[in-house]
């Protein structure tokens, strides 16, 4: 699950409006209700580093069905391999 930043970056709001004020809450509202919304994809597969695996996001679960066991992806070394780091 993506990370939600500490501080949400206003640019320059010296002479902001309260239109324009309005405006940077509304796409900080948006941008806190997208990362706090997204679900990690939970998958099946049976071979580590499938074509599939590297279209997913760090944190998407895995159910690995060769071991019974639950991963996540943690780390995408290069474009067409991942990371799985088995869940205890």
């Amino acid at each position: 699950m993506p990370k939600i930043t500490e501080y949400f970056n206003f640019g320059n709001n010296n002479e902001l409006t309260q239109e324009e004020l309005l405006l940077l809450l509304q796409r900080m509202y948006t941008d806190l209700a997208t990362a706090i919304n997204r679900k990690p994809d939970i998958i099946q597969r049976s071979v580590n580093g499938q074509i599939s695996d590297t279209f997913l996001a760090n944190g998407d679960i895995n159910i690995n069905l060769s071991t019974n066991t639950v991963e996540m992806l943690t780390n995408h070394p290069t474009q067409t391999t991942v990371t799985w780091t088995l869940l205890s």
